[in-house]
């Protein structure tokens, strides 16, 4: 059967996958990692087992025991092997992979009357950032050339021979260690200039772009409150909250804090992030009688609530649900707002969002699936301020589409709300922007 679009000519790009099919493949993932885990540190007690097994029976059951301990033995051998091969090979491709979606992440051109709107803005811009490129290009003709030197001075170090780890190991050992010093001396000369150039970016056409949506404005460098949320379960327990950037005012008639917020846990020598991504407050004028709130199955039970059962085997696969009131609970998750927070992450790097209910306002955590931070220009080299500027505002559009669905979700349970101009609850998430290249 032939697809119209190739049959119109039109270019086919792959599809999306929906946030709760990421979830869902982070989770297999996750599996899959603890059973290699599982393996890794089982396998030699299990093979030290059964040869203690095998010295109080019989020589017939001993034998057989040891020919397992042997096949146990060779089957370790090969992951061990594996993985040896696998880990640093992910690694470098990913290291490459990172470089190219740098240069090459396709940004959708600017719309018609972008450059008019902000030509003055856009010709400083443009100006700046071909200055912060041509400063990268020094920086990365520095930098990665002495990287390139330090390990090749170490591959050639004398009294490194190839010893018993064998060629193939010490093989791509090298390509490691020189895809390390090619990668991170990149970035290091990349961050300075696209630091300090995406810093004016932002803080040039960020509220410009925010007056067309309401009475909001940019906040740099204000943490919000998130230690009560972690103590009420919605965000993970941590040592330490960062922000990025945030949005405050009043949106389509009702109080809004966007943050977006990295929380980190100490442990040892080295910090854990457990939570990256958005955190959106919503304030309304219909107060919540009791509280209700939602989590991925991965987190905790909340202390104080009990658990809510739902009659949605999808809704149930991906999230637990626990109030203190069991009526307001299931009349806040109605079918349709199941369906709504399930599909409102679709189209951009989220999961499912999590959220909290309660007295005057709904809070939503959306975590990434990346490590990419949002709101931050593209590419100095590939694109220009105009292209920039286009790219910014897709990710608006995509961080306040999650805004809608959750003005939507009040008003489907507290009628008599206002909705955003142009968007009713019973659509469904618009589709995410498309690029041109």
């Amino acid at each position: 059967m032939t697809d119209p679009a190739s049959s119109t000519g039109q270019k086919v790009r792959p599809r999306r996958y929906t946030a709760v099919e990421m979830r869902q493949a982070q989770r297999k993932v996750g599996r899959y990692g603890g059973c290699l885990m599982m393996a890794l540190f089982g396998v030699p007690l299990l093979i030290v087992a059964i040869m203690m097994s095998a010295l109080f029976l019989g020589p017939v059951a001993g034998a057989l025991l040891v020919m397992v301990a042997v096949l146990f033995g060779y089957f370790y051998t090969l992951l061990q092997t594996s993985l040896a091969l696998l880990i640093p090979s992910a690694v470098v491709a990913a290291m490459v992979y990172a470089i190219y979606r740098h240069y090459h992440l396709p940004v959708a051109t600017a719309s018609p009357d972008a450059g008019a709107r902000f030509a003055a803005e856009l010709a400083r811009l443009d100006a700046l950032r071909l200055e912060a490129a041509k400063d990268t290009r020094r920086r990365v003709m520095l930098y990665v050339p002495m990287g390139l030197a330090l390990a090749i001075a170490f591959l050639v170090m004398p009294g490194r021979g190839v010893g018993k780890s064998g060629m193939l190991a010490q093989g791509l050992f090298a390509l490691f260690l020189i895809g390390f010093a090619v990668t991170v001396p990149w970035l290091i000369a990349l961050s300075i200039p696209s630091g300090r150039y995406a810093k004016t970016f932002k803080r040039e056409l960020m509220p410009l772009l925010l007056r067309h949506r309401g009475e909001l404005r940019y906040v740099e460098g204000a943490v919000p409150a998130v230690g009560d949320l972690a103590a009420r379960g919605l965000l993970p327990r941590h040592d330490r909250a960062a922000i990025d950037d945030a949005i405050a005012g009043r949106y389509a008639g009702y109080e809004l804090r966007l943050s977006e917020i990295e929380l980190e846990r100490e442990g040892g020598k080295n910090d854990t992030t457990v939570f990256q991504g958005l955190l959106l407050t919503l304030a309304v004028d219909s107060p919540f009688l009791g509280t209700t709130i939602v989590l991925d199955q991965s987190r905790a039970a909340p202390s104080g609530l009990m658990p809510v059962r739902l009659e949605d085997p999808r809704f149930a696969s991906i999230y637990d649900v626990y109030g203190n009131d069991q009526v307001e609970a299931r009349t806040v998750l109605t079918p349709a707002v199941m369906e709504r927070l399930l599909s409102m992450a679709d189209g951009g790097d989220f999961f499912p969002p999590s959220c909290l209910v309660e007295r005057d306002s709904i809070t939503f955590a959306v975590a990434q699936t990346g490590t990419r931070l949002l709101f931050e220009p593209p590419s100095l080299q590939a694109h220009d301020a105009a292209a920039q500027l286009q790219h910014l505002e897709d990710e608006l559009a995509l961080v306040f589409r999650l805004v809608d669905a959750m003005i939507a979700m009040h008003v489907a349970v507290k009628p008599g709300g206002v909705m955003p101009p142009g968007t009713s609850f019973s659509e469904r998430p618009a589709a995410p922007p498309t690029h041109r290249s």
